[in-house]
């Protein structure tokens, strides 16, 4: 089964695979290209129905996530939602982790204490694919950078041209 298509600099940067001009500008063309944001703008709906200080606090984080991603690349207007709901998720998620902390250690609310565990998880689970969408893991970002193409310093020596030589026609390439 293919994997999924890659950016076109991706496969030249790898070497995998060899297009003709025609081929390689085909495929630039197909390509989507959307610009980072030059303004981050927080969505209405982002801290609505919230008390004042917790949506004056998610809107400046969501300012500062959204400039940090834009700055690397990571971020157009078309992401706003979803740092929104990473946003809102792990709020949710923190909310939940204060309710279960509070039951722990108290065996009447055992039960209660297991439920809001359930809860907890389902909202780190929600703000770990958001944060996994955007590029705001180890994991992710590592997915979304680009290779290099390493570009030799010195010309090739007769020797490293011969070993390579051999080392193709060992492999039968």
């Amino acid at each position: 089964m293919p994997g999924p298509r890659q950016p076109i600099d991706v496969l030249k940067a790898r070497g995998a695979k060899h297009l003709t001009k025609g081929e390689e500008a085909e495929r630039r063309a197909s390509e989507l290209n959307i610009p980072p944001a030059t303004k981050i703008t927080v969505p209405k709906w982002l801290g609505r129905d919230l008390p004042p200080d917790v949506a004056k606090a998610l809107k400046s984080e969501f300012r500062k996530l959204g400039k940090r991603l834009a700055k690397v690349g990571l971020y157009t207007d078309l992401d706003a939602d979803t740092l929104g709901q990473y946003l809102v998720a792990l709020h949710q998620w923190e909310l939940a982790t204060r309710q279960m902390e509070g039951l722990l250690g108290d065996v009447a609310f055992g039960k209660q204490a297991k439920l809001w565990a359930e809860v907890q998880a389902k909202y780190f689970a929600a703000a770990r694919r958001c944060a996994s969408e955007m590029g705001l893991t180890i994991s992710s970002r590592c997915r979304l950078i680009v290779p290099q193409a390493a570009e030799p310093d010195e010309p090739e020596d007769e020797f490293t041209r011969r070993l390579k030589e051999r080392q193709r026609a060992a492999s039968g390439a």
